[in-house]
């Protein structure tokens, strides 16, 4: 399994309107809907993934649905991936069977009532006995999220979604550094990844900058 994650602060726009232009046409055409911040977030998410396709000789291969509305790309077998982003981080995790991962940025909310109504009795205790409960309050979420994006689900089961027998790793993101879980108390991010059976744990995690990753993507020195 192998995770890239990139730091989009100050990203260039002329990079990312650049990037895009080079997108297939439908994926150009639905980032453009976008805007600001998410615009971003979507054009660095594709360039990673393009960047991957290039490696594997399909980098124009299109996006298709599996039956339960996961997307893949056509003609890569065993190109599995999965992107989720968060304020300014975006992640893509890659693995050779479905994999699902959510990053959150720890920000401050009032989060008991979120979790009093999508959470279990024992999750609630943990947030509640942690020395951090919104951090581990995201935990919590990065970890059901993670389940579902690896399952094909949508948000909407979030309510009803444990992680009882499903193969979940969950780390914090700092400055550069992406650390196991509960190693560091003062966490940016927090990062969950659910592994299919048969996956390997072994992780290999790259970072990049925003403006280096489009770069890279565009060709460029």
């Amino acid at each position: 399994m192998r995770l890239v994650i990139a730091d989009i602060g100050g990203l260039d726009p002329r990079l990312r309107e650049e990037a895009l232009l080079r997108f297939p046409a439908a994926r150009r055409e639905e980032l453009s809907r976008l805007h600001g911040l998410r615009r971003s977030q979507g054009v660095a998410g594709e360039a990673i993934v393009r960047l991957a396709a290039r490696a594997a000789g399909r980098e124009q291969a299109g996006y298709a649905r599996g039956e339960v509305g996961k997307p893949y790309l056509e003609g890569l077998p065993g190109f599995c991936f999965n992107l989720s982003h968060s304020g300014e981080r975006v992640v893509c995790a890659f693995a050779s069977l479905p994999v699902g991962a959510d990053v959150e940025r720890v920000a401050e909310r009032d989060f008991r009532a979120v979790a009093e109504r999508c959470f279990s009795a024992r999750e609630r205790e943990e947030i509640g006995a942690s020395a951090s409960p919104l951090t581990e309050f995201y935990r919590v979420w990065t970890v059901r999220e993670s389940v579902l994006k690896r399952r094909g689900m949508g948000l909407g089961a979030l309510r009803g979604t444990g992680a009882e027998g499903e193969r979940v790793l969950s780390y914090v993101l700092t400055e550069g550094a992406l650390l196991p879980y509960g190693a560091e108390k003062e966490a940016q991010y927090v990062l969950s990844v659910c592994l299919s059976e048969g996956e390997k744990e072994e992780m290999a995690a790259s970072f990049c900058g925003g403006n280096a990753l489009l770069s890279a993507y565009l060709g460029a020195e």
